[in-house]
């Protein structure tokens, strides 16, 4: 009978990893033995063991499975255990930790009572080096009754001896070998991310030993911090993160940076307790006094779980602590964040920071967004040290990196800044100044400098005198959108939830354009306050795409039920005026086919006759190749084939034209 109802009940590998743990992995493997859930396996993976662990544990041969392997880290360690296991529920115990009698039991419990269940995780006690006087007692539900994706990033309550996953999410996800430190917390955020559904376990059903050798001892929490640094690093670089979850990240690292500032004064380094500490306050989300108290409360709070009491007096009187207290206190945040996103701008990037460096207003802060880029860029701005903010991301494109840096943004008042363009000294000072004598402004624009590869001057670009007033009128007529041109009120931002990430092209005129349509006022300084370099790799000269975006892009926005009558009867000049000036753009790139198609194309929403349409477009190549630093050629371009073409079109059968469509 007891055989038939072990065979009923769900076989459990538990995974030991091992490596010069001869002095406590008796304990830990007697404490599997001796389980009141009998259906299990254990599975001892010696991960190149120098001492006695083979020869203690040869008595055990006939009763557990030991393998040997050369020496991988504890990750590689636990991945050979999941390749051996055979059982349906994976338990994973540390050499130096044991379990009390009914931790299999109650977990294989959970899963039976929640099949959607992949993982459940428990309390445990945290004892002395001998195993046997209870230091303290971690029951992470109080706290943290959901056991969720916001929960592991943000907290990390995570300890492998207290885990029971489900074989098959460790079938294809296993523990990065790349890390050493910080394994445990990646696998289960990476789990969560993918839908793993977790569960506690709300009971104390393990003991954890605290020793000088653990794999979290003083001496390597310099290397505990890095791991951690690439975990959250690498988990927020990815493209397509929910937003819900993207917008978890300063609060994650927050979180992490003070909880591994606790672990540096734990281990008296405190240079490197300030240095986290200094980067945590950039993601605070607390007034600068308040930061200080939730520091202290968070280190009384860690002290507590260590089976310590934080002394706060010898705290608050070490030279380091208050010199950070000083800085902080003095601190204030920064008015404007200076965004800049950055894709293979090595040749640039530094130009354009040395822009913000040098402008005569100085209450900013700068935020670089590698958007994936491949060459030189990181080296080239980890250089400025912490003079800047640096971030990465795997490639997503200039809107998906200008939004994580508005998420990251501590400013009031938010400027963007093209890996290759410039600031001119005076332009945040000019902005924010528009700012403070326009309090119902929500965006600044200036004009800019147009400047070649070495940064030559080319023209200068004033839309004012087009577009005097810049509103929604004007941006759909003539699109004065350049990013690094403008600075804009951060709510205004978020209200209008970013950039739209579904456009490589056109993001800015989209963002513009919603901007202005719920409300928000924009402002003209009639003065030149940025430069826009044109070069070959730029953005803007991928126009195979241009055309398709652009009018995505705005046919997206005339589908919109709520924009005025007015603005819908622009419909036709807008299409005629943006054909024209994609058929120069055409041109310009040396792409004559596509030109005559947009020409012919625009056709259809001119009132002019044939004679001044044609007339037209060549008045509006002009002065966009002037504006561009460009000679037309119009002898050339007249007698051009595709050019010819067009013409003929032009010069068809008068009666063709009635049917031209004058979209409202």
């Amino acid at each position: 009978m007891a055989s038939q109802l072990a065979q009923r009940m769900p076989l459990v590998s538990v995974v030991i990893p091992t490596y010069n743990c001869d002095r406590y992995i008796v304990q830990a493997i007697e404490s599997v033995l001796s389980q009141t859930y009998s259906n299990s396996e254990t599975i001892v993976v010696d991960d190149g063991s120098i001492d006695q662990t083979q020869r203690v544990l040869e008595p055990y041969f006939d009763r557990i499975r030991y393998v040997y392997q050369q020496n991988q880290g504890v990750s590689g360690a636990r991945n050979r255990g999941i390749q051996e296991a055979s059982g349906e529920l994976v338990a994973f115990l540390d050499a130096d930790d044991f379990f009390l009698p009914d931790k299999l039991a109650d977990q294989v419990a959970c899963f039976e009572a929640q099949p959607s269940l992949g993982m459940v995780s428990s309390g445990w006690y945290m004892v002395d080096e001998q195993g046997e006087e209870v230091i303290a007692e971690h029951k992470p539900w109080l706290g943290l009754p959901h056991l969720n994706l916001e929960t592991w990033l943000l907290w990390r309550p995570v300890l492998p001896s207290a885990l029971m996953l489900r074989r098959k999410w460790l079938e294809t996800n296993k523990f990065d070998t790349r890390l050493r430190y910080a394994e445990d917390a990646e696998l289960l955020i990476r789990l969560a991310l993918m839908g793993c559904k977790s569960a506690w376990l709300e009971k104390l059903s393990l003991g954890y030993r605290k020793h000088s050798s653990s794999a979290t001892s003083h001496q390597n929490v310099l290397k505990q911090a890095e791991s951690f640094d690439a975990v959250y690093e690498d988990f927020f670089a990815q493209p397509d993160l929910p937003e819900s979850v993207s917008k978890l990240e300063k609060s994650a690292y927050y979180n992490y940076l003070v909880w591994l500032g606790w672990r540096f004064y734990q281990t008296s380094q405190l240079a490197k307790m300030s240095e986290y500490l200094r980067r945590a306050l950039l993601y605070s989300p607390y007034s600068t006094s308040a930061t200080l108290a939730n520091w202290v409360q968070s280190f009384s709070d860690y002290a507590f779980g260590s089976g310590e009491e934080l002394n706060a007096h010898a705290l608050s009187n070490l030279l380091g602590w208050k010199q950070l207290t000083n800085t902080v206190l003095t601190r204030k945040g920064p008015r404007v964040s200076v965004v800049i996103p950055a894709y293979n701008c090595a040749e640039y990037i530094a130009e354009t920071i040395e822009s913000v460096l040098n402008q005569t207003y100085h209450d900013y802060e700068i935020i670089v967004v590698d958007d994936g880029s491949t060459d030189a860029t990181r080296e080239v701005v980890k250089g400025y040290g912490d003079r800047l903010q640096y971030t990465y991301q795997q490639n997503q494109g200039a809107a998906a990196a200008r939004n994580r840096g508005i998420r990251l943004a501590r400013g009031e008042l938010i400027a963007f800044l093209d890996g290759d363009d410039l600031f001119l000294p005076n332009k945040l000072a000019a902005q924010v100044a528009c700012f403070d004598a326009n309090p119902s402004v929500g965006m600044v624009k200036t004009g800019w400098q147009i400047i070649d590869q070495h940064g030559k001057f080319v023209s200068n670009v004033e839309p004012w005198h087009y577009a005097p007033k810049l509103d929604l009128a004007a941006l759909v007529l003539y699109k004065v959108s350049r990013p690094s041109a403008l600075m804009l009120h951060r709510d205004w931002c978020e209200r209008a939830n970013g950039f739209n990430t579904n456009f490589a092209i056109g993001e800015d005129l989209d963002f513009m354009l919603r901007l202005a349509q719920m409300g928000c006022e924009i402002a003209w300084i009639r003065q030149i306050h940025a430069c826009y370099r044109q070069h070959s790799d730029s953005l803007m000269s991928s126009g195979s795409r241009l055309r398709t975006d652009m009018e995505t892009v705005m046919d997206q926005f005339f589908e919109r039920v709520d924009i005025p009558d007015s603005i819908h009867q622009l419909k036709a000049q807008e299409r005629y005026q943006s054909l024209v000036w994609i058929a120069w753009r055409m041109y310009r790139d040396g792409c004559s086919e596509e030109m005559a198609n947009c020409l012919e194309k625009s056709l259809n929403y001119t009132s002019l006759s044939p004679t001044e349409t044609v007339l037209n477009w060549i008045n509006l190549f002009t002065s966009a190749s002037a504006e561009y630093g460009y000679e037309l050629d119009v002898y050339s371009l007249i007698n051009s084939a595709d050019w010819q073409r067009v013409m003929s079109f032009a010069k068809c059968d008068r009666t063709l034209f009635p049917q031209r469509v004058f979209e409202k």
